[in-house]
C-alpha cells in the first residue's frame, strides 16, 4: 500500500499547512475527504488555503491561528478542538493534531491529522445536561468519564477503565490519578487541573501516557470542568478521557514518511540536507570533522530492465540493509534518488586521519555491495562507485562539500567503476 492509499484510507483529514513569508497560507496537500467535509476543492486549496480557514468559527478564530503559530515558533505538538461553519451554515467540531515548526526561508509548516468530533461534542453537552443523561452516557460512552478530587484522588470511573486499561475500577478508587500516569506527564497534569480550577482556558485539554495494567503506555487526552458538590462543600474534577494511541502512531507515520525513503526507510535527501547542514555548523563550532560518501551503483539499470522494478526495488532494500551495516550509531545513509545513496560519517577528529578513515569506510561499503545478493531466488551482481569529500580539508560550505563528493564520484565512474575516488582539496588545481 502506498502513503496516498494510506492516508486517503483514514477515517479523518491529513494536511500539511505552510504560512509563506508573505502571509498567505496554503495546504500543499490535504486528504480528498476535505472535498466532502468543505465542498472545495483540494486543486484550490494547493494554492490558496484562505478559503478553508475562513470557515473556522469567529469565536475559535483567533485562537487557533495563535497558537498554531506559536507551536511552529517553537517547533512543538499542537492539539485543539475548534469548530467550522460548513458553507450550508451547519456547525461542526474538529479536533487537530498536528506539529508546527519553521522552515529556512522563514515559513511556518504544520503537519496533522483532523478528526470530526461533533458527535462526541453533542454528547458532552448531553453530559452537562443532566445526571440521568451522564449515567446513561458514561455506561456507554467509548471514552472513560472520571471523577478525581481536588486533591488528585480517583472518585469515580465509568465500566470503560476496566475495559481500555485493565485495571479492576473497585482496586482503582481511592488511588492518586498519579499511580497510572507517567512520570514525566505528571506535572503537565497537575498544570491542567489548575488551570480548570481558575477557569483559565490555556489548556482546554491535556495529553498524557497512562500505563496499561500490562506494562505498556497507552496515549490519552483528556477535558475536564471543576464541579461542586449539592451540599456546596467540596468541589471535584468531572472529565472524559480518550485513548488515541492509534492517533499518535499515525502522527508518528505520517512525519516517518515526511522524512523517509518510502521504500528503503533511510532517511530522504531532504531530511538528509538538513542533519547534514546542522551536523556541519556543530563541526565548525567544535573544531571537529565529518565525511560524505557519494555512492552510485553500477550496473543497476540492467536489473531494471532484465527483472523488472520490484525485483530493482528489492535489490535496492538490500543495498540499503547492507549500507547501515557498516555505519556507526551517530553515521547517517540517505537514498538521495534511483539508485544513488549518501553517506554522513560523524564527528571525526580532524587531526586524526579522517580522510584515511573515510576511505576505509568507503572501501568497506564498496566491498560488502560488491558480494552477491539473493533477491527472490536470483543472485545479482552490482557494483559501487564512491566519492569521497571531508570537513574540512576539501570545502568548507555545504554546497562546495556537496559538490565535491559527487565529482569524486564521477571520477570514480569514469575511472573504471567498482573503485572509490578521493576528492581534490580546495586549494588544488588539478
Amino acid at each position: 500500500m502506498d502513503w496516498r492509499t494510506f492516508i486517503e484510507a483514514m477515517p479523518g483529514v491529513v494536511y500539511r499547512l505552510k504560512k509563506h513569508p508573505d502571509g498567505h497560507f496554503s495546504l500543499p496537500y490535504i486528504s480528498p475527504l476535505i472535498v466532502e467535509w468543505f465542498g472545495i476543492p483540494t486543486t484550490t486549496l494547493e494554492q490558496d488555503a484562505e478559503s478553508l480557514l475562513a470557515l473556522i468559527h469567529e469565536d475559535d478564530f483567533d485562537e487557533v491561528i495563535a497558537s498554531s503559530v506559536h507551536s511552529a515558533l517553537n517547533n512543538t505538538d499542537w492539539n485543539r478542538e475548534f469548530r467550522m461553519v460548513k458553507p450550508s451554515g451547519e456547525i461542526i467540531w474538529l479536533e487537530a493534531y498536528d506539529h508546527g515548526r519553521t522552515l529556512d526561508d522563514g515559513s511556518l509548516e504544520w503537519t496533522g491529522y483532523l478528526n470530526d468530533i461533533t458527535e462526541r461534542k453533542r454528547l458532552e453537552r448531553k453530559l452537562a445536561a443532566s445526571e440521568l443523561r451522564f449515567r446513561t452516557f458514561v455506561e456507554n460512552a467509548n471514552d472513560i468519564i472520571y471523577t478525581v478530587s481536588a486533591e488528585g484522588e480517583i472518585t469515580y470511573l465509568s465500566p470503560n477503565w476496566e475495559k481500555l486499561l485493565g485495571y479492576s475500577i473497585q482496586d482503582s478508587l481511592g488511588t492518586s490519578f498519579t499511580e497510572f500516569v507517567h512520570p514525566d506527564d505528571v506535572s503537565r497534569c497537575y498544570r491542567f487541573l489548575e488551570s480548570v480550577l481558575a477557569e483559565d482556558h490555556k489548556y482546554e485539554s491535556v495529553e498524557y501516557r497512562v500505563r496499561h495494567a500490562r506494562g505498556y503506555w497507552q496515549w490519552h487526552t483528556s477535558t475536564a470542568s471543576m464541579v461542586t458538590s449539592e451540599d456546596g462543600l467540596n468541589k471535584y474534577y468531572l472529565g472524559i478521557a480518550r485513548d488515541v494511541t492509534t492517533q499518535k502512531k499515525q502522527m508518528e507515520k505520517i512525519a516517518n514518511m515526511a522524512h523517509h525513503d518510502m521504500l528503503t526507510g533511510l532517511p530522504n535527501r531532504t531530511f538528509f540536507g538538513e542533519t547534514l547542514e546542522h551536523n556541519l555548523s556543530r563541526a565548525t563550532r567544535k573544531k571537529r570533522a565529518l565525511a560524505l560518501l557519494f555512492i552510485d551503483l553500477d550496473h543497476f539499470k540492467p536489473v531494471n530492465d532484465n527483472h523488472g522494478h520490484a525485483i530493482g526495488d528489492e535489490l535496492l532494500i538490500a543495498v540499503a540493509g547492507r549500507l547501515r551495516k557498516c555505519l556507526r550509531a551517530g553515521d547517517v545513509a540517505c537514498r538521495a534518488g534511483g539508485d544513488e545513496f549518501i553517506v554522513l560519517l560523524n564527528d571525526l577528529d580532524p587531526l586524526d586521519q579522517t580522510q584515511d578513515y573515510a576511505a576505509m569506510i568507503a572501501e568497506r561499503i564498496r566491498e560488502e555491495l560488491a558480494e552477491p545478493f539473493e533477491v527472490d531466488q536470483l543472485h545479482l551482481s552490482v557494483t559501487a562507485s564512491i566519492g569521497i569529500a571531508s570537513f574540512p580539508h576539501h570545502a568548507q560550505k555545504l554546497g562546495d562539500l556537496l559538490r565535491a563528493a559527487d565529482q569524486a564520484m564521477y571520477r570514480a565512474k569514469n575511472e573504471g567503476r567498482n573503485c572509490v575516488r578521493m576528492a581534490h582539496s580546495e586549494t588544488s588545481d588539478s
